[in-house]
């Protein structure tokens, strides 16, 4: 039986990430969010690298301001955090529980970034074990 602690971050991860430019504003970001049905975006810096991650609980960070005035580097989570995508889901969410976040991104052995593991994907793993198990 496969227990959730055992799996690597690369079986269950999300590959590819949405990104956008460090000059998006907060409004843009909602958009995406919302049309996109994601919980977070990667913020990347002109060669593509991330920077920061911006999540649904990062928005209230822009109250009080006009969302189109306001730039998503502003009120990211950063430093990303990065897991490297053969590690254990276990050591995974441990970061996670660690640092209050909900998402890592994941990179390769050359530290290129691959996509993200969320949280949810975790909870995904974990729903598709217990159905198995019946």
């Amino acid at each position: 039986m496969v227990k959730i602690e055992e799996t690597k971050v690369k079986d269950i991860m999300t590959y590819g990430a949405i990104t956008v430019p460090e000059n998006t504003t907060v409004i843009e970001a909602v958009h995406i969010l919302v049309e996109g049905g994601v919980h977070g975006v990667v913020v990347v810096n002109q060669r593509r690298e991330p920077v920061g991650v911006v999540s649904e609980a990062d928005i209230p960070k822009a109250f009080g301001r006009n969302f189109e005035d306001v730039k998503v580097t502003e009120i990211m989570h950063s430093p990303p955090e990065v897991i490297e995508i053969d590690k254990k889901v276990k050591y995974a969410t441990e970061i996670m529980k660690n640092k209050h976040i909900h998402r890592l991104i994941v990179v390769d052995d050359s530290k290129e970034m691959r996509g993200i593991l969320s949280l949810t994907d975790v909870i995904r793993e974990i729903y598709r074990i217990a159905r198995n198990m019946r």
